[in-house]
């Protein structure tokens, strides 16, 4: 399946700065994905938001501030700061959203709430074990020299999530509302948006070709579980030794987009929200 680049646009990579162990030099380390969601607040304006993996953010704080790349309007790129308390956390599961508030124009798109496959759309839309999934993020191997360079991965739900399941939030373990995505995540995922799609014949008694494909916000990338497996190291002749190493399962947890709903719609996030709205109707925008 061909992925129009609005997906890809609505991703970016967050840094952090990290000393080097040696030397001491800090180096702008890439730390996961973030992607753009965007709250209407009439017409075609969004109060946007960066949505990225709890663990993400509680992992970073011990260097400062989280900084993410955002791709202007004329090409370039710039470095947008968020300080440890820019950003807010869900109490009970792995998502984080901070404000995105830029005086500049960017060249990325925003996932509306309207997109959300909500608990309420997954009855309607009946989605379970075998539907397609992809997501898109970063690949730690090639974030990109000076501009993000998400790549996508696809996969298939494995799991619904009836039962919550055991994952690393960062600063401890904790049972989470989680899918288990059968596809190949690596740690620059954390965060990624996962998009579930339909075929053609999903919605309806018949195969119709539709003027757009359907396509909804699953989730957000939590992470990827390994499993530890005993292999033998060979290398020069007479040379061998064996030992565990974690072995990428190809299984991955995404949280459900009713947790980032939910955390977008707290109390505390609806007062900033409301705050900034007052304060661009003061200012006449």
């Amino acid at each position: 399946m061909l992925i129009d680049a609005q997906y890809r646009k609505c991703v970016v990579f967050l840094f952090a700065d990290v000393p080097d162990e040696r030397t001491g030099i800090v180096n702008r380390t890439p730390a996961g994905s973030a992607f753009l969601v965007g709250i209407p607040v009439g017409g075609d304006r969004f109060v946007r938001y960066l949505v990225t993996a709890r663990h993400v953010v509680s992992r970073s704080r011990q260097y400062g501030s989280l900084f993410a790349r955002v791709h202007l309007a004329d090409g370039s790129a710039t470095f947008a700061e968020f300080t440890p308390a820019a950003w807010y956390e869900h109490p009970t599961t792995e998502v984080a959203v901070a404000l995105l508030y830029l005086s500049v124009e960017i060249d990325h798109v925003v996932v509306s709430v309207d997109q959300f496959e909500t608990d309420a759309r997954l009855i309607e839309h009946v989605v379970g074990v075998g539907d397609d999934v992809f997501f898109v993020g970063l690949f730690s191997e090639h974030p990109g020299l000076e501009r993000n360079q998400p790549i996508v991965r696809f996969g298939t739900i494995a799991l619904m999530p009836d039962e919550k399941i055991l994952v690393d939030i960062g600063d401890s373990t904790a049972r989470i509302r989680a899918y288990l995505v059968e596809a190949r995540s690596w740690g620059g995922h954390s965060g990624s948006p996962a998009f579930v799609y339909f075929p053609p014949d999903r919605f309806g008694d018949r195969i119709q070709v539709l003027s757009y494909l359907p396509i909804f916000l699953l989730g957000l990338v939590q992470g990827h579980f390994n499993i530890p497996s005993d292999v033998k190291f060979i290398g020069d002749i007479g040379e061998q030794g064996s030992g565990r190493v974690p072995v990428n399962a190809g299984i991955a947890a995404v949280v459900p987009a009713q947790d980032i709903y939910d955390l977008l719609m707290s109390d505390p996030v609806v007062e900033q929200r409301d705050k900034l709205l007052k304060q661009m109707r003061s200012l006449g925008r």
